[in-house]
């Protein structure tokens, strides 16, 4: 489902007409159950649970004015995620490498030289790089020989990481949402309590964020394969087995 599908669906369960309550409120229901669905996947399932794999343009961190061997986090677009967490990097030293070299993280309040030094003589076999804030550095630097022509940067870097919920538009794709589509009606659902407060049914959405809590739950217990109902069960007695009965 596309994130306007998802308020279709929100606005259908609530019986409310389109106009009721204003676009811009929608979504901002809508980004906010999403935002806290990610958050109870991260913190109950895996907190590695949205990771992806982006390529950068090794020449970025000269067009882009930076200095010191520094890329930015890849940010959220039309065609792909933010990042939140970087896990691993790998890099093509030249851009005729045909597999990427994966680098070795380092603590850069350990170095034993500046980081300069590392830049420029850093072996090309060995990367290494560290995480400051939202970017992150690499060394060796990348030299004018080290790219192609054409493509532009030839994507050398690969940054493993986990994504980053931001905030979606109305028009955003249903890849866009990272939320498992399985649970596209669960977000659906949520929206329902901030619907209701909208047009003044305290007593519906009330019902309704307790019929958002049971979806949730059933979400967390579906992607972590595990039964959390209200039933128990034990062992059968075989106490008198052991004596022949």
């Amino acid at each position: 489902m596309t994130v306007a599908q998802i308020i279709s669906l929100a606005l259908s369960n609530t019986h409310t007409k389109t106009g009721q309550v204003a676009a811009a409120d929608l979504i901002l229901f809508f980004n906010i159950i999403r935002n806290e669905l990610g958050d109870l996947i991260i913190k109950e399932v895996d907190e590695n649970f949205f990771f992806q794999i982006w390529t950068i343009d090794a020449e970025d961190e000269t067009t882009a004015t930076r200095e010191n061997g520094e890329y930015l986090f890849p940010v959220a677009s039309s065609s792909q995620a933010g990042m939140l967490k970087l896990l691993r990097l790998a890099i093509k030293g030249y851009s005729t490498d045909t597999y990427f070299t994966p680098c070795r993280e380092v603590d850069i309040r350990n170095m034993q030289e500046d980081w300069l030094y590392y830049m420029a003589s850093q072996a090309k076999n060995d990367p290494i790089y560290f995480i400051g804030d939202e970017s992150f550095f690499i060394a060796p630097e990348f030299k004018a020989a080290d790219l192609p022509s054409t493509p532009a940067g030839n994507a050398q870097i690969k940054a493993y990481g986990i994504a980053k919920l931001t905030d979606l538009t109305a028009s955003a794709v249903e890849s866009a949402i990272l939320i498992p589509s399985n649970f596209h009606q669960t977000m659906a659902v949520g929206m329902e309590q901030y619907i209701y407060k909208a047009r003044g049914k305290k007593k519906e959405a009330f019902d309704a964020m307790l019929d958002y809590q049971g979806k949730r739950q059933e979400m967390v217990d579906t992607l972590t394969n595990r039964d959390n109902s209200a039933m128990t069960a034990k062992l059968p007695d075989d106490y008198n087995l052991g004596f022949g009965e």
